[in-house]
């Protein structure tokens, strides 16, 4: 998976650094409230590819660090950091099934929009428990469609992005977290109206596939039509799409 993920996000790096989901206001808001950052934190932002969660964490902790497998992600990360004055935020290059840190060392964990390509999911969740602090709390925010709407996007996730692996219903994303050791705090869903071009954009979709793609999403029939409910506005498709937001916490000693 690593090179695999390596290989398709490096020559896209910079639509990253801009693209409207990740840098979107309401949404890093949405991420710091479920967070609950100290100023005496010390937080890790997993996958953090841009810098967009780790940046918006930084006024709120003591320090942030953000890892990522790719090196092109942390070389925005890096400028973004430059460009804003930012004095209290590193970048590593890691995995997150693997993580280069000591035991019980961070405060906080967030990872946003990542662990749908994780082949190692157990393995992130271990690492995410091992690396925090007895009673520290952790944020998860990743794709999460209802059954049905999950089936049509699984496929059009696998074509748009070949390093996407599955994303977990909210019922599953509990039951993994439990399962690893943590106590789960609160587990929703949002959903959310979804820019089809835009979600297409990001990866450098040819126009060919990414037509393709939104034939298989307006072709969808059923409970997944009801649940997906696409349509098109000035010529552009949009549909629902969801995000889990799950913050949970290891037990303290």
């Amino acid at each position: 998976m690593p090179e695999d993920v390596r290989a398709r996000f490096a020559p896209v790096a910079a639509n990253y650094a801009k693209a409207a989901f990740h840098t979107s206001t309401e949404r890093l808001r949405e991420v710091l409230e479920l967070a609950q950052p100290k100023p005496t934190d010390l937080a890790l932002d997993v996958a953090t590819g841009t810098g967009n969660t780790a940046l918006a964490l930084a006024p709120f902790v003591r320090r942030v660090v953000g890892l990522d497998l790719t090196r092109e992600m942390l070389a925005h990360a890096c400028r973004l950091t430059a460009e804003r004055s930012v004095a209290n935020a590193e970048w590593v290059l890691g995995d997150a099934s693997r993580l280069p840190f000591e035991d019980d060392s961070f405060d906080l964990y967030t990872v946003r929009a990542a662990p749908h390509h994780f082949t190692d999911f157990d393995g992130f969740l271990s690492e995410a428990m091992r690396v925090l602090k007895p009673g520290a709390g952790a944020a998860f925010a990743d794709c999460a469609a209802p059954p049905a709407a999950r089936e049509v996007l699984h496929e059009v996730e696998l074509r748009r992005d070949p390093s996407h692996v599955r994303s977990l219903t909210v019922m599953e994303w509990t039951e993994r977290l439990e399962r690893a050791g943590f106590v789960v705090e609160v587990a929703s869903s949002r959903e959310m109206d979804w820019d089809f071009e835009d979600w297409m954009g990001n990866m450098a979709v040819a126009p060919d596939l990414a037509a393709d793609l939104a034939s298989v999403i307006e072709a969808v029939e059923g409970e997944a039509r009801k649940e997906l409910h696409p349509v098109r506005r000035e010529g552009k498709l949009w549909h629902a799409y969801w995000h889990c937001l799950i913050r949970a916490r290891k037990p303290g000693r």
